[in-house]
């Protein structure tokens, strides 16, 4: 009996823990002005949030994410792995919690060897660019030695302001050349947004 309930408290400790941590609570960033470049200067991202993805390679991807009046940044730091093979990364959001389906409240960012990005729809590849219109991203080859990737995501691109839409719906993707995917949310998918993550902008 005794080893029955420890069970149940450890079984609703776990659930409550993961839930936890598909919730992010975002307070706006004081921290100096952030320079898309994929070199992560510490100075640019001390106030930023963080959570890790693992389980595609062999080591983990740091994921950090703030925000200020006028943008959304997020990095993803340690996209290569040991063999020398880089990870794509994907930023996901949909602006209204209400709707959990894709519609053009939704968006979807792509940064590899170009920047892709769709509204309503995602693997949009006729819309690729080194010069995209109201977010950018660091792209392959990597510099100066890092192997990470930055975004700004201004909010104008997603038609909200943080005092106006206190939630957003975010999930991160990451994926290999051989098309293998990780996420987080753990249990997120690119086609249900009812599966990501939640942000509140404090």
């Amino acid at each position: 009996m005794k080893a029955l309930y420890i069970f149940i408290i450890m079984s609703c400790f776990f659930i409550k823990n993961h839930a936890q941590n598909n919730f992010l609570k975002l307070i706006a960033s004081q921290t100096a002005p952030l320079i898309v470049d994929g070199e992560l200067a510490e100075q640019e991202w001390l106030d930023a949030q963080e959570i890790l993805i693992k389980g595609i390679t062999d080591r983990e991807v740091t994921v950090l994410l703030k925000y200020d009046t006028d943008n959304l940044y997020i990095a993803f730091r340690n996209l290569t792995d040991s063999q020398n093979i880089n990870l794509n990364a994907e930023v996901l959001i949909n602006t209204s919690i209400e709707e959990p389906v894709w519609n053009d409240h939704c968006y979807w960012f792509h940064a590899s060897y170009g920047n892709c990005s769709a509204i309503g729809q995602y693997y949009y590849w006729d819309n690729c660019t080194t010069e995209p219109t109201g977010w950018i991203a660091n792209t392959f080859p990597f510099k100066n030695g890092n192997n990470n990737m930055e975004f700004k995501i201004s909010f104008s691109k997603l038609n909200i302001t943080p005092a106006q839409v206190k939630q957003l719906k975010i999930a991160f993707k990451l994926s290999d050349p051989l098309e293998q995917q990780v996420y987080w949310p753990e249990v997120a998918n690119i086609a249900n947004p009812d599966t990501w993550g939640t942000i509140t902008f404090n």
